[in-house]
């Protein structure tokens, strides 16, 4: 845990492991090194140590949570005040580029991959890089399955900022004590509000079908879109998360921060 509020902001409370922040290019050598004894990371990292035969994936965020939010593109209040133009244009860039790495049936992803694998991207090898963008995941060598789903970019409205996908951030935060003081369910929705923007989304998004450059129904409908995704329950704990009741979620947990209780 995290505990600010007991004078101990290192979070190891209660650790049964010590984790560290190594980069993720670096996280191969460094566990062959001995000096860690594992990773958490996104790809290629984890095939890499598949290839170099150092260690074994041993679960995907898919299995923990099927469809989850990952990676955001964020920019300060005062950037985006002073540059609302090129913000726009930056959004809808990444839309488009998430498109067309979803389309076809990620038909695009081998020459998405000839472009990462070069040094100034990524700089994984090809062969590295394209064991899970092109719908593929190798467990261990030999191990390899199909896992259309395991990259996505576009399809399943990845690219919209749902409200409840900060709101599940927030309460893990809140779990494990970096958020150390109880909150209301409407302090979870107003903190979200501020950072995640579907309003500049949408103005992205409508620019591009005007442009003809996507269609209407590449969308969600954003006259009755909330911004809250149906509750959830495709989780590894089976745990159901409803983004309007955040409280409640935290209640179904016998490990962690609920209101002003540790539960240990």
């Amino acid at each position: 845990y995290y505990a600010p509020h007991k004078g101990d902001s290192s979070g190891q409370l209660k650790a049964e492991a010590l984790l560290s922040v190594t980069p993720p290019p670096q996280m191969p050598s460094t566990m062959e090194a001995g000096t860690i004894e594992g990773y958490c990371v996104g790809e290629p990292w984890n095939q890499q140590a598949v290839f170099m035969e150092i260690g074994v994936p041993v679960i995907t965020d898919y299995e923990i949570w099927k469809n989850n939010p990952e990676k955001v593109f964020g920019v300060s209040q005062q950037w985006a005040d002073e540059n609302p133009n090129t913000h726009i244009a930056l959004v809808k860039a990444l839309i488009r580029a998430a498109h067309w790495l979803d389309a076809e049936n990620n038909a695009n992803r081998p020459e998405a991959v000839e472009i990462l694998s070069q040094s100034y991207y990524v700089g994984a090898d090809y062969d590295v890089i394209a064991n899970s963008m092109t719908g593929t995941f190798e467990y261990e060598k030999g191990d390899k399955r199909e896992i259309p789903d395991f990259n996505v970019f576009f399809r399943y409205n990845a690219t919209y900022p749902y409200y409840s996908d900060a709101i599940w951030y927030l309460t893990q935060m809140r779990r494990w004590g970096q958020i150390p003081e109880a909150k209301s369910d409407s302090w979870y929705t107003d903190m979200a509000k501020k950072v995640y923007r579907p309003d500049i989304y949408q103005i992205a998004a409508k620019e591009l079908i005007e442009e003809g450059k996507l269609a209407v129904t590449d969308f969600p409908d954003f006259t009755s879109e909330t911004g809250f995704k149906p509750a959830q329950n495709e989780f590894i704990d089976g745990i159901e998360f409803d983004g309007t009741a955040p409280n409640a979620y935290l209640e179904k947990f016998a490990i962690g921060l609920k209101g002003e209780e540790q539960v240990d």
